[in-house]
């Protein structure tokens, strides 16, 4: 005997509309989120994997501009430290100097050396171009600070909310931190005060002189002549009187500079095949 049921046909619809509602949901939930959450997954994966592509990308370029700066750090040092001499010790100095002063023609009386302790601090002569240019930025830099005002508050706001969206290359801070170095204190440049006494013909003595004014590693802070004399018996009056030698005596203070100038090239080099090896 066949069940009968009082339910009318809407019932009966809204029945198989909740039943077909039920399967999508239990077809949706058991098959197709699995495979949404599966491209979720794997869009994450993407994601991340083009993230480090990325960063290795900008480590490339990082590490090219390292090279370069590199490169242009030891080309910029060794053209600075071109003219220098090698770093000596006093006796080295001694015989270079004598060595010197003999191939001009001269004798060396005397040659008092005071050796560096630390790397040089040294200031643009005075009437220098690099002193006027310090000078002038100076006072730009005083015209500026006291003519400026104050921006209005409410520009203040949009002002701030502005960035720059320039990427500065790797050589920049470089390039900075070199135009902004105010000190020769880390150049490692050493200075030792030379302080010599020779004698010999005026001109040769003025040669000496104008010789030591072309070298750039040598900068003379002071100079002093004097005609020499000697002895000699008047055939008159049988006394010793001193007579002008036809020679001078040059006494002059010079500074020497010295650096250590070492081959990075050759070092990078050795270190590299000492990590791959």
């Amino acid at each position: 005997m066949a069940m009968q049921t009082n339910l009318s046909k809407k019932d009966k619809m809204t029945i198989a509309v909740v039943l077909f509602a039920g399967l999508v949901f239990v077809f949706v939930w058991y098959l197709i989120r699995p495979n949404i959450k599966s491209i979720m997954a794997t869009s994450d994966k993407i994601e991340q994997a083009q993230l480090t592509q990325s960063q290795y990308k900008n480590k490339l370029i990082n590490l090219t501009s390292g090279e370069d700066i590199y490169n242009k750090t030891v080309s910029d040092f060794k053209e600075s430290t071109s003219d220098f001499y090698p770093l000596m010790n006093s006796s080295e100095i001694d015989r270079m100097v004598t060595s010197y002063v003999l191939k001009s023609g001269l004798f060396s009386e005397n040659l008092t050396i005071k050796m560096p302790s630390a790397a040089v601090e040294e200031i643009p002569y005075i009437y220098s171009s690099l002193a006027n240019a310090n000078s002038s930025k100076s006072d730009t830099k005083v015209e500026i600070s006291t003519t400026a005002t104050p921006t209005p508050s409410g520009n203040s706001t949009a002002s701030s909310t502005t960035k720059s969206t320039t990427v500065d290359s790797l050589i920049t801070p470089y390039e900075t931190a070199r135009n902004k170095s105010k000190s020769t204190s880390s150049s490692g440049v050493q200075c030792a005060n030379l302080t010599l006494v020779v004698t010999g013909k005026q001109k040769d003595c003025q040669a000496l002189i104008d010789d030591l004014c072309t070298k750039p590693s040598v900068r003379i802070t002071s100079f002093e002549w004097e005609k020499t004399k000697i002895e000699q018996i008047d055939p008159e009056t049988g006394y010793k009187e001193l007579v002008d030698s036809g020679n001078a005596r040059l006494k002059i203070s010079v500074n020497l500079y010295m650096a250590d100038i070492s081959d990075y090239e050759t070092a990078v080099s050795d270190a590299v095949a000492e990590a791959e090896g």
